[in-house]
């Protein structure tokens, strides 16, 4: 036994001192709860360069162990080479693992921001309940998928069009967490060419609001009851935590050294290694402001709903993902070696996996 981890230590040593560092540092924020069902909201000025992409997301802790656990993911992303609009997604199925073959499914759609998402402070918002998912923008309903209506599903590997998938019920199998990141996809076809001139770019947030799931008891009688706000006057580490890793696809590192409070926000940045920094002036909202001061408001229902016209593309948006206050979850672990921390095996999320599975993940080591 002890010579059978003496090797697998080893084995994964020979393969990680081949890894070199990335020479980009992005962030992830991430909260320590997660829930089942509820509204989330961010008032917030996202990052755009071409080659980025600047996210809002609900994500079940342990979707990437693949194999039989449930993937469970709601996505708002920015695509960096066009800040003027958001891509909606669900991700469903199960990722690749124990021999299982990648089976996700996705529904991307894409939706107008008018002024442009870097350009000015929007409200962006996420409704999950057993019957619904619903993204909003400045309070209006842009896109709703209905439990047994939904459409423009994919398989994530291939794209194949599937004639039937029910991703609202999915969703319900496991409860999530509210995410937030900022990294460079190495896929040109999905978020454009890269180009690192437009470094450092940042994603500020304002404030968020996560709401409870009670239905017919919810504020002003919706289904949604204000759980918590945060206005980020001081970075409240009981509720948050930094994403440290990195994953296959992505060209940069999730470092913690690159989220910030200041001013009553929080920063997220996407630099340089080394250049892990907010030197600049950060920008005014007095909207958003006011907004949360409850001068102005703005209210998301299911009610407002209107088809919007959007497009579908096909992408294969990889997000890193664990949770330390979630003691069911599974963390990048570290090994010491030759002087060199190394990180351990990993998957396509980040995350640490079993030695002796590794064949069935595309593998990443950060050192």
């Amino acid at each position: 036994m002890h010579l059978k981890t003496t090797l697998s230590v080893l084995a994964i040593a020979a393969v990680a001192t081949m890894a070199q560092d990335k020479a980009y540092s992005g962030a992830e924020l991430y909260t320590n709860e997660t829930w089942m069902y509820g509204k989330f909201e961010a008032r917030m000025q996202m990052a755009a360069g071409s080659g980025t992409v600047s996210s809002m997301f609900l994500y079940h802790n342990d979707s990437y162990l693949g194999g039989n656990e449930p993937w469970v993911e709601v996505d708002i992303e920015i695509l960096g080479k066009n800040p003027s609009s958001f891509q909606s997604n669900i991700i469903t199925g199960y990722g690749p693992g124990d021999g299982q073959p990648n089976r996700k499914i996705t529904s991307e759609k894409h939706h107008a921001i008018n002024p442009a998402s870097n350009q000015s402070f929007h409200t962006y918002g996420m409704e999950w309940t057993p019957d619904y998912v619903a993204w909003t923008l400045d309070g209006q309903v842009v896109r709703k998928t209905v439990k047994g209506q939904e459409s423009g599903c994919k398989t994530e590997n291939g794209g194949q069009q599937q004639s039937y998938c029910s991703q609202v019920q999915d969703l319900g199998k496991k409860p999530q967490g509210l995410r937030f990141n900022l990294w460079s996809h190495e896929d040109a076809g999905w978020v454009g060419a890269w180009n690192d001139n437009i470094l450092p770019v940042y994603q500020f947030i304002n404030w968020v609001k996560v709401y409870e799931y009670k239905p017919g008891q919810g504020d002003n009688g919706s289904d949604f009851k204000l759980q918590w706000t945060d206005d980020f006057k001081t970075f409240d580490a009981n509720r948050w935590s930094k994403g440290d890793w990195t994953f296959d696809g992505n060209r940069v590192d999730i470092s913690p050294n690159n989220i910030y409070a200041k001013d009553g926000m929080v920063i997220i940045a996407l630099t340089k290694k080394g250049q892990e920094s907010f030197n600049g002036q950060v920008p005014q909202d007095p909207e958003g402001d006011a907004m949360l001061n409850g001068s102005s408001q703005q209210s998301s229902s299911s009610e407002q709903f209107n088809p919007p016209s959007s497009s579908s593309q096909e992408n294969n948006p990889f997000v890193s993902s664990s949770s330390s206050a979630d003691p069911t979850s599974i963390l990048p672990t570290r090994v010491k070696l030759l002087n060199k921390e190394i990180r351990g095996t990993v998957n396509a999320k980040g995350a640490r996996v079993n030695p002796n599975n590794k064949a069935n993940y595309q593998v990443d080591f950060n050192f």
